[in-house]
């Protein structure tokens, strides 16, 4: 089978590596699993010599698709689909999610994961370490909205590194294996669309204040001491307070 560019696609040839990834799961035969991109199926051998009580993989390239339903028979349910749009909640209960995920849409998955957090029991990805160090971030140069966004919603938490040598063919960076854990934290879908896009616009320049990326004019004076920071100076949960007060002073106006 040939590697497809345009899909991302670097694949694990490193056994002890696999054997780690899928020793952070411990998987055992009562748990349903959920991997993302299978590819030519290293990780899902694995993952199946723990005997789940299920195996789904999700399969965006046909031509794997394929490949995997001859290697691995009625051992596994396959799914055609991008995983970047995905309906995962399609399936009731809860997974362990599995996943090398394609460096160009890995932060498209999570993203979709959010949209269906209460299938997740928990996820063991692994991603360019650049965008693993940016996911763990809370502060600074490498925090931006999505590690906002996923950080009051999900531990994340990052396991082992990488090296390019694990990989056919081996890509030009490090990557990095992390856990993403649920916490209990939810709000109602039209506020986590709300509060996303309030998230997108503080960090749209970074170097500007909360005030003018957010490009207000008035509000609450208990608030205008962070209101002359910048985004990346707040906590995740100190963001979602001011969104609250923001949008209830406006609503007030």
């Amino acid at each position: 089978m040939r590697l497809k560019k345009s899909l991302g696609q670097h694949f694990l040839k490193d056994r002890n590596i696999i054997r780690k990834i899928v020793d952070s799961g411990n998987i055992t035969f009562e748990d349903r699993v959920i991997e993302i991109g299978p590819g030519g199926g290293a990780l899902t051998e694995e993952i199946l010599k723990r005997n789940p009580k299920e195996l789904i993989v999700i399969e965006i390239d046909k031509d794997w698709v394929e490949h995997l339903r001859e290697k691995f028979g009625d051992r596994i349910k396959i799914v055609n689909a991008d995983a970047t749009k995905f309906d995962f909640s399609s399936f009731d209960g809860k997974f362990k999610y599995f996943g090398n995920l394609p460096y160009n849409v890995s932060t498209a998955i999570l993203r979709n994961l959010l949209d269906h957090k209460d299938s997740v029991e928990k996820g063991i990805f692994m991603v360019q370490k650049e965008v693993a160090n940016r996911l763990s971030a809370r502060k600074g140069k490498e925090y931006g909205y999505l590690p906002a966004l996923l950080s009051l919603f999900f531990d994340i938490k990052k396991l082992f590194d990488v090296s390019p040598r694990a990989f056919t063919p081996p890509p030009k960076v490090m990557s990095t294996v992390f856990m993403m854990t649920p916490k209990e934290f939810d709000i109602e879908e039209k506020e986590l669309i709300e509060f996303e896009s309030f998230l997108k616009r503080a960090f749209s320049q970074r170097r500007k204040k909360l005030k003018s990326n957010l490009k207000l004019k008035n509000y609450p004076e208990e608030i205008s001491e962070y209101m002359e920071r910048r985004a990346e100076k707040l906590p995740p949960e100190k963001l979602l307070e001011l969104f609250y007060t923001v949008r209830d002073f406006q609503l007030h106006q």
